[in-house]
C-alpha cells in the first residue's frame, strides 16, 4: 500500500508530463461509469464464475473484465447508436483480447526488466488532474471515493496503474528508435490541423424493403431453411421471449455522500441537491421535448452529458430499486418528479415501454423465415441501390433515387481532419477517415460508398479550410515530434504483440475462460433470475 505524500513534498518534475504518460492513468481509469445507475448492471443473471482469462500464472480477474466490458461497450453504444449489437460486434471477445495482450505484454517486459516503481506510480496520482479539490492539490478523500465506486481497492488501482505504465515504457523503447523528421512533423500539422465540413447519406440495409411471397419462404423452407429457423429461435431468445423493458432518460443531481459522486456532484450537500433536482424536474416538465438538452447540461452522470441522458432499454431489475419502481409504472412520454436513490436525485423521462412477451417457434417460423431471406437479399440490393446512386450523384442528379431510399444528406459540422471520431454520426472507423482526406474540392464525392460493418456512407465535402502554419510555433512542433515517434511505432508494436502472444499460446502459457468470451451471448440469452 501506498504511504500518500503531501503534494508539496514532491519533486512534480521528476514525472514526466507528457501526453503518453497521463495515458496510463486515463486508461486505468477508463471504466468510470461500472457500477453508476448508468450502467444497467445485470441484475439476477450470474456472471462467469473464476478468472477471466489467466497469462503465465497471472490471472485476468471478473472485475478486470466487467470494468473494461463496461468501459467498451459505452464506447460502441456512442458511436453506432441504434446499430449497437454487442453479440455482432464481438464485444466480449474483444474485451478478453485486449486484457490478455495487455498482460502479455506485462509479463514479457517485466522479464526483460521493464519497472515501474511505487514512487512512479504515485507521483502519476497525485499530480494528474483526476483526484484534486478545489484548491488544484490532490485530495485524498476523492480517491477513496473513487475507489469504492469502482470496487477497486488502493493495491489493485495502483496494480493496474503499474501495468498499464509498465507497458506505456515498453511501447516507448520502440518509438525512441524512430526520428521523424521536423519537415514530417509539419507535414502532419497542416494535414491533420485542417477543418473539414462533410455531407454523408447513410445506406442501411436494414432499411431496405424486400417483398417475399409465400412461395419463397416453402421453397426455403424445404431446402434446409427449417434447421437454419430453429437455429436463429435457439440463439436470439431474447427476441422471441423476454420481461417488460423500459427506454427511457434520466437527468442525476449527484451530492458529496451519495455512491459514485464526483465532480461538481462531490462538492455539494444534499440540500442542495435536493433543491437544485426540484429545479431540473420543474424545468423537464415544461420542457420535456428538450429533455436530452437538459440532461446534457444538468446531469451528474459523465456518459448522459454525452448522450442526453440515454439510458437505453433496461429491465426492471437492472436499474437500483427506487429508480426502476418509478420508470416501470411510467407512461410513454412522461416525466417523473425527483426520484431519491443511494445515487442521488433523478429526474426520469420514459421514451418506449416495451412488454413482456413469449413467442413459440411455430408462431414465429413464418417471420424467422423471412428475415433471413431478406437477410441474405439486403447487402445485394443494397450495393444495387449504392452504385446507381453514386452514378446519379456525379451527374448533379439523385434526388429521385434518395428518396426512394429515404435518405438526405447529413452534416457534420467543422472538424479537424486529424481528429480520431468525427463528429455528426461518423464515429472514429478508420476508412471513413481515410476517404474524407481524399476529398479534396468542396462538392467532391468519395469515388465509392464506405462501408462501416454492411452499413454504407457516400461522403461529399462542403467545405474545407487549411490549417495555418503561423500557428505552429517551436513548443508545437516538438510536441509533433515527439506524438509522431510514438504513433509510428504503433504497427511495429502491434505486430509485436501479435508475435509475442503467438509464443505464450504455443507454450501453453494464455488461458480464456469461454464464458467470458461469450459472455454478451451467455446475458442476451438467459433470462435473470430473482
Amino acid at each position: 500500500m501506498l504511504k500518500w505524500k503531501r503534494t508539496t513534498d514532491l519533486d512534480a518534475k521528476s514525472l514526466t508530463k507528457s501526453w503518453q504518460s497521463y495515458t496510463v492513468l486515463i486508461l486505468a481509469m477508463g471504466a468510470m461509469l461500472f457500477f453508476g445507475v448508468c450502467q444497467p448492471h445485470e441484475g439476477g443473471f450470474m456472471p462467469p464464475s473464476g478468472a477471466a482469462a489467466s497469462v503465465d500464472g497471472i490471472k485476468i480477474s471478473s472485475l478486470d473484465f466487467r470494468r473494461l466490458h463496461s468501459n467498451m461497450t459505452n464506447q460502441y453504444q456512442q458511436q453506432f447508436r441504434d446499430q449497437f449489437d454487442p453479440v455482432a460486434m464481438g464485444i466480449s471477445q474483444r474485451v478478453v483480447d485486449q486484457l490478455v495482450d495487455s498482460t502479455v505484454l506485462y509479463v514479457e517486459a517485466t522479464k526483460n526488466g521493464i519497472y515501474a516503481t511505487d514512487d512512479e506510480i504515485e507521483k502519476l496520482i497525485v499530480e494528474g488532474e483526476y483526484f484534486k479539490n478545489e484548491k488544484g492539490v490532490f485530495d485524498p478523500e476523492l480517491f477513496k471515493r473513487y475507489l469504492k465506486s469502482q470496487a477497486h481497492t488502493e493495491a489493485s488501482f495502483t496494480e493496474e496503474i503499474r501495468k498499464n505504465l509498465v507497458v506505456n515504457k515498453f511501447r516507448s523503447l520502440l518509438s525512441s528508435t524512430y526520428r521523424p523528421s521536423e519537415k514530417f512533423a509539419e507535414i502532419n500539422y497542416l494535414i491533420d490541423e485542417s477543418k473539414v465540413n462533410v455531407e454523408y447519406l447513410r445506406l442501411d440495409p436494414n432499411t431496405i424493403p424486400v417483398k417475399i411471397d409465400q412461395a419463397e419462404i416453402d421453397k426455403f423452407m424445404k431446402e434446409g431453411g427449417e434447421a437454419k429457423v430453429k437455429e436463429y429461435y435457439e440463439k436470439n431468445q431474447s427476441e422471441f421471449n423476454q420481461d417488460k423493458k423500459v427506454k427511457a432518460r434520466h437527468i442525476l443531481i449527484g451530492y458529496k455522500e451519495a455512491r459514485a459522486a464526483a465532480g461538481e456532484a462531490a462538492k455539494r450537500t444534499k440540500d442542495e441537491a435536493r433543491a437544485l433536482a426540484q429545479k431540473v424536474a420543474a424545468e423537464a416538465k415544461a420542457k420535456s421535448g428538450e429533455f436530452a438538452k437538459l440532461a446534457e447540461k444538468y446531469t451528474d452522470d459523465p456518459s448522459g452529458k454525452t448522450k442526453g441522458g440515454d439510458l437505453g432499454f433496461f429491465k426492471k431489475d437492472q436499474m437500483v430499486k427506487e429508480f426502476s419502481d418509478v420508470a416501470f409504472a411510467m407512461q410513454p412520454g412522461a416525466v417523473s418528479d425527483v426520484v431519491e436513490s443511494p445515487f442521488g436525485f433523478h429526474i426520469i423521462k420514459v421514451d418506449t415501454v416495451q412488454e413482456a412477451k413469449s413467442v413459440s417457434l411455430a408462431e414465429a417460423q413464418k417471420e424467422i423465415a423471412e428475415k433471413l431471406i431478406a437477410r441474405d437479399r439486403k447487402p445485394a440490393i443494397l450495393a444495387e441501390k449504392v452504385k446507381a446512386l453514386q452514378a446519379a450523384l456525379k451527374e448533379g442528379k439523385g434526388q429521385e433515387l434518395m428518396q426512394e431510399l429515404g435518405v438526405s444528406w447529413k452534416e457534420t459540422g467543422d472538424f479537424n481532419l486529424g481528429s480520431r471520431v468525427i463528429p455528426g454520426g461518423l464515429g472514429s472507423d478508420k476508412s471513413v477517415r481515410q476517404a474524407i482526406a481524399g476529398l479534396k474540392n468542396p462538392g467532391d464525392i468519395s469515388p465509392e460508398a464506405v462501408n462501416v460493418n454492411g452499413v454504407q456512407y457516400i461522403l461529399r465535402l462542403k467545405s474545407k479550410t487549411p490549417a495555418d502554419p503561423a500557428k505552429l510555433d517551436e513548443a508545437k512542433r516538438k510536441e509533433l515530434v515527439e506524438g509522431a515517434k510514438f504513433m509510428e511505432s504503433y504497427p511495429l508494436f502491434n505486430s509485436m504483440t501479435t508475435q509475442i502472444r503467438k509464443k505464450y499460446e504455443n507454450d501453453g502459457k494464455i488461458y480464456k475462460n469461454p464464458q467470458f468470451v461469450q459472455y454478451d451471448a451467455l446475458l442476451n440469452s438467459k433470462t435473470p433470475t430473482e
